[in-house]
């Protein structure tokens, strides 16, 4: 947000990752770059131009608001947090827990595969075989506060790190933001159904099991979403590997039939404890009964 002027300035070189290709040549003339960005896009667009940029004088820095720098989350029974199972469970948990647990799962999804890092560390090192030391610089667990224009060639960033608790300013030529994309609102979309839909502590629609908006019981029809609904859902919400499942569920909720069986089990891993049954009305037994010795 604090650079969004700068990036729809033309004449100041702040520009989104989505269009890095285009500016490629004009970033890697720049004295110095910095990328800011912990995802896929910011670690290769850092390894791109810190291989084409001659040894020892680098003139790139790489900030991350994230602690780390850290890979994908991608061993077998990480990735059991894209099943139905995990959806399930998910849906069923309470509105605040669902709220901590999606952001603090950003190594699912957010963060860096294991190979990019790899060669990101090699050529790091590669450049420091004959004695000397990259001028490259990476430093995660850093937001940036405010930044502005110096001069009409420059920026200047300032910049918050969260656990230490200090600030600091830096001056560079040009700006990546590799800081991924906003979902689209619905309400635009949706205008005409805003009064009808049901909506949680934080103003988001409810939505059930079966991705159907919850609206009012005078609405007779369903409106079922995908890929809105990463609040109630979890981060598999937008996962192309559960596309197939998601639609099924919903064509079977929308026939009330079962076209596409479901299977009831996806999982190694039990998310949650099993719920005990319920309580049922204890019978006391009598004289005579066969519960009770006779005397």
């Amino acid at each position: 947000v604090p650079l969004r002027p700068l990036a729809d300035a033309p004449a100041v070189p702040v520009i989104h990752s989505a269009d890095y290709l285009d500016h490629r040549d004009r970033l890697l003339a720049a004295d110095h770059l910095t990328v800011i960005g912990a995802g896929q896009s910011g670690a290769e667009i850092f390894l791109d131009q810190l291989r084409a940029r001659p040894v020892g004088h680098e003139g790139i820095h790489w900030l991350a608001r994230t602690p780390a720098f850290a890979p994908m989350e991608y061993s077998k029974l990480g990735l059991e947090h894209f099943t139905p199972d995990y959806t399930r469970y998910f849906h069923g948990l309470p509105e605040r827990v669902r709220d901590t647990l999606v952001p603090a799962q950003w190594q699912l999804h957010k963060a860096i595969d294991h190979d990019t890092l790899a060669a990101i560390h090699d050529e790091l090192y590669r450049r420091t075989l004959h004695g000397g030391w990259p001028d490259a610089t990476l430093t995660p667990g850093v937001s940036v506060r405010t930044a502005g224009r110096v001069g009409t060639t420059k920026v200047e960033l300032h910049l918050d790190h969260t656990q230490q608790g200090t600030r600091s300013r830096l001056t560079t030529d040009a700006v990546v933001l590799a800081t991924g994309y906003r979902e689209r609102r619905m309400d635009t979309l949706l205008a005409a159904l805003d009064p009808y839909i049901r909506r949680d502590a934080a103003e988001r629609p409810r939505i059930d099991a079966h991705h159907r908006m919850v609206l009012d019981p005078t609405v007779t029809g369903s409106l079922y979403v995908q890929n809105a609904e990463t609040h109630t859902h979890g981060v598999g919400a937008p996962d192309l590997g559960l596309a197939a499942w998601r639609s099924a569920t919903i064509l079977n909720n929308l026939t009330d039939t079962t076209p596409y069986p479901l299977p009831t089990r996806t999982a190694f891993t039990t998310f949650g404890l099993p719920q005990p049954p319920a309580p049922h009305t204890r019978t006391i037994p009598t004289q005579g009964s066969t519960l009770v010795p006779r005397h």
